[in-house]
């Protein structure tokens, strides 16, 4: 036991050796941080003249605020003696011709091939219709049978479009009516 004793004193006191000495040393005759002196500063002084100063605003008109009505008044007939198709102007005091309120503009041509566009939109037509046709509309479910009516519709609106000659307008409305058609057939 006295061995054991001896053995724990000599190991604290290794310990304790090491921790004493441990610390840094430092010199502390090192040179002192001197700061650098700032160079000069020169300030430029700077005349300002005096601003004149302005002229009084005149006082504008005071505003008036006006309550609106709380309906709007009814639109009165307008009792001219202007002929149909005819507008007088105001500021130069001549006549403007406007078309007759029954005439058609000329339909915009955008393509150089009417007939080939037409074919191929009547082409789109005929077999959305004889998709339409394959199909047996009392089996369908309620949702095939919109689609087999949207179908059907948008092959009316675009044969009423070829009637007014507006050939994209046909052309999307058959693409749309073959498209719907073909997916009623695969199923």
């Amino acid at each position: 036991m006295r061995r054991l004793a001896y053995a724990v004193i000599v190991a604290l006191a290794c310990i304790a050796a090491g921790c004493a000495t441990a610390q840094a040393r430092t010199d502390a005759a090192g040179p002192a941080l001197v700061p650098p002196v700032p160079p000069p500063h020169y300030v430029t002084p700077v005349d300002i003249a005096p601003a004149e100063p302005a002229p009084p605003a005149e006082p504008g008109p005071t505003p008036v605020v006006v309550k609106p009505s709380p309906r709007p008044p009814a639109p009165r007939a307008d009792k001219r003696t202007e002929k149909p198709g005819e507008k007088t102007g105001t500021e130069t005091g001549t006549a403007v011709q406007l078309p007759p309120a029954g005439s058609v503009s000329p339909p915009l041509q955008t393509t150089a091939n009417v007939a080939e566009l037409e074919r191929g939109v009547r082409a789109r037509m005929a077999q959305a219709l004889r998709d339409l046709e394959r199909t047996d509309y009392r089996l369908l479910s309620a949702d095939r049978r919109t689609q087999y009516d949207t179908a059907r519709r948008f092959v009316q609106q675009a044969e009423d479009a070829l009637k007014e000659q507006n050939l994209v307008f046909a052309e999307q409305l058959a693409d749309k009516a073959a498209t719907l058609a073909a997916a009623l057939v695969r199923r």
